[in-house]
This record gives structure tokens, sequence and C-alpha cells, in this order.
């Protein structure tokens, strides 16, 4: 009997654990896309613990116009034939290649683009070439030291500066990814001359639009800059901090075009560079070259019932940027007192006998702000009262300012 009791003792004690083993849920992470995850828990005890899903990081970093190309093949197509690419060329054992321009480029005596003597040229698409030596030096003083493509003269650049003096600190606006040695930049391939290093040499896609990478991994437009606003071209043609004109030798300097358009009708109206330019094309040679530099006619918005296009009489080749356009700006060569070889953008015309147009110093243009005096406009073509000029008649300055007035009307 004492048996039997103890048997039933053991046999409940035994029953109770097992069913109260069984009443209790095991507690734990139930969640299977936790990383603690416990297949044997029954309730969830609020423990799971996920791993935190990082943003994908592109490295902030210069690809180059090449990869640009894969999307924006036109526009690379264009690109690639303007000025932009070409305002810093890398010599590597020739000339280096430039598009429409087929003739040789003549080096000064004792360089050669064959012999390492010779790093760089310096533009060469549509004014003038210049050289970097094999220290990093822009070559001076030198006869043949300038290149004049229009021309096709060469001349000195710098008379005053000797050779192995002067370095090479253009880069911010001749090359892509510039930085100085002053912000920490390192010398150009080891040069000495070279102020500073970039990632490409000529105004490249990121030179405007910044860094590609993050742009070329994600697609998205917010990854890239794109400003149209002309501050952005007026970064580069411009020359002094205050944006007055400089001016040299009678004429405005060149790379001038964003002060000039500053004080021009134009920036008065909001008319900006992007809405007559298209910036991914040639100016120069718009009419070979793919794409349109120039985008606008005149008359796009001015119409011919508010400007008698035709009132100019004896030339039928005056267009309206003949006059408010002219040649008023150098950068390689003068052809008159009155002509150079870089179109004015100041637009304005001022019709006034007597004008005050250049500093006394004469370093500054467009000083009176009244616009392009009459001797730019009308002595390209006519003779001015001591025969210098163009090649049609002689006119007085009174005669022109009443030809001048009121000319549209």
């Amino acid at each position: 009997m004492k048996q039997i009791f103890k048997f039933l003792s053991i046999f409940l004690i035994i029953s109770g654990m097992y069913f109260s083993n069984t009443g209790c849920k095991r507690e734990g992470c139930t969640d299977s896309k936790a990383t603690n995850y416990d297949s044997k828990a029954k309730k969830d005890d609020g423990s799971c613990i996920y791993d935190t899903v990082k943003p994908i990081t592109y490295e902030d970093k210069y690809i180059g116009s090449e990869a640009c190309k894969s999307c924006h093949t036109t526009i690379y197509d264009n690109f690639i034939k303007s000025g932009h690419p070409y305002k810093l060329n890398k010599v590597s054992g020739s000339q280096p290649v430039i598009p429409y321009r087929t003739q040789t480029t003549p080096t000064p005596a004792g360089y050669s683009f064959t012999d390492g003597t010779i790093t760089y040229m310096i533009g060469g698409y549509g004014w003038k070439a210049r050289f970097i030596d094999n220290k990093g030096y822009i070559v001076t003083q030198l006869a043949g030291s300038q290149y004049n493509l229009v021309a096709g003269t060469q001349s000195v650049y710098e008379s005053a500066v000797a050779p192995g003096t002067k370095k090479y600190d253009c880069g911010e606006c001749h090359t892509t990814g510039w930085k100085s040695v002053a912000d920490g930049g390192s010398r150009q391939d080891g040069l000495e001359g070279m102020e500073g290093e970039f990632f490409t040499g000529g105004i490249h896609c990121e030179a405007c639009h910044g860094k590609g990478n993050k742009h070329a991994n994600t697609k998205l437009a917010g990854d890239i800059t794109l400003n149209k606003d002309a501050s952005l071209c007026g970064q580069c043609h411009t020359r002094n901090s205050d944006y007055s004109i400089a001016a040299k030798d009678g004429f405005s300097q060149h790379h001038e075009q964003y002060d000039e358009w500053l004080t021009s009708p134009h920036k008065t109206n909001s008319i900006g560079c992007n809405d007559c330019h298209d910036p991914h094309s040639s100016v120069l040679n718009d009419a070979v070259a793919p794409g349109e530099g120039v985008k606008k006619e005149c008359t796009d918005c001015h119409s011919s019932t508010t400007y008698n296009a035709n009132k100019h009489t004896g030339n039928t080749s005056i267009e309206c940027v003949t006059c408010h356009m002219p040649y008023a700006g150098k950068s390689a060569k003068s052809y008159s007192k009155y002509k150079a070889d870089v179109s004015s953008h100041i637009a304005k015309i001022n019709t006034d006998t007597v004008i005050t147009y250049f500093s006394t110093d004469g370093k500054l243009a467009n000083v009176d702000g009244k616009g392009l005096p009459l001797t730019f406009v009308c002595y390209q073509c006519h003779k001015d009262e001591n025969g210098e000029g163009g090649s049609y008649s002689q006119k007085t300055m009174l005669q022109l300012s009443t030809k001048a007035t009121g000319f549209h009307q």
C-alpha cells in the first residue's frame, strides 16, 4: 500500500511539472527578420535587434567628360568641338590636336613639341597659343612665345619677363579641378612652375557642373550642379574683382564678356548668357561645328517693325551685330585703331560726339556707362578725320552722330 502511494505521489509531481512547463510560453524575439530571432520563442518580449540599413554613399570625385558622354551623347559631341576643352593641352610628343586647326603651330626657337621642351600648350583653338616649358613656366620674352592663329603670325609674350620665371597660375579658368598650391594643391606633374594641380586640362563638364561621380551612379538631377545664371560664366569671363571692364592699348581686354554684359541693356532686361548662347557649342566655329553656339537671332526679340534692319545703305552685309557687337576687344591682334578681334557685349551705342569711354590711364573701358562710342561702331568700316579706320568713306564724328541718332526709329 505504501508503495502504491509512493508511486502515485511521484507520478503527480512529474505530471505537475510537465503541465506547468507546457503552460508557460517561452519568451524571446519572434521576428525572423531580426538578427537575434529565436525560433523556439513563443512570446515576443520586445528584444528583437535589427540591422540599420546604411545609405549608399559615393565618393565625391571627378570622373571626366567621357563618362558623361554615355548618357549625354549629343551635348558631348557639341562640347568636344567647342573651345572650352582646349584651354590647356598636354603635349605628348607632338602638337596637340585641336578641332578645325590643321596648320602647324610654330614654337619659339629652342622649343619643340617633340623633344620634351614644351609640356603644355595654352589655348590654340581660337585666337592664340602660348607655351609652358619643361619646368612648368610659361615661355616669355622670346620671339615666337605667342602664336596668333587668325593672323598666322608669331609675337612676343611678356617682353619684360625673363624666361623661366613666369609661373602658371591660370588653372582656375583653364583647367578642371584646379587646386592652387596656396590652397593645399601640389605642383602638377611635379613641375616647379606650376602653381597648382588639376584633374584635367581645359574646361570640361565638371568645371561647370561639379564632380560627377555621384550623379553618374544615381542618375538623379539633384546630384549634379545645374546653374544657368550668367554669374557662372562670369567666374571666368571677367578680370577685375569689381567687374569693371579692363582695358589695354585702346581696347577692352579679352575674356571681359561678363563685365561688358553687366553694363548692357541685356542685363537690365534679364537677358543672360544662356538666352543667346548654348554654352556647350562653339561660337567661333558656329558655321561648321555641331550645335548652335549662337541660338538666338537679334530679330527673335527685336521685331523688324521696331528696329529697321535695312536702314543702313551702301553695304548690304551690315548686320545688327556689326554695329552693336563690334570688335572693340583684343585677344591676339588689332587690325586698326578701331578694330581688334573680340566682339563687345556692351550692345548699347553712345551717339554723342564727345565721349569718355576710357579712363584717363586707359586701363578701364565704358567708364561713363553710356555704351560703345561711334569710333568703334563706325570707324571699323569708315575712315576717321585723319584717314584711320576702315576702307569706306571718311566721316566726321558729327556726321556719324547725326546719322546714328534715332537710327532705328
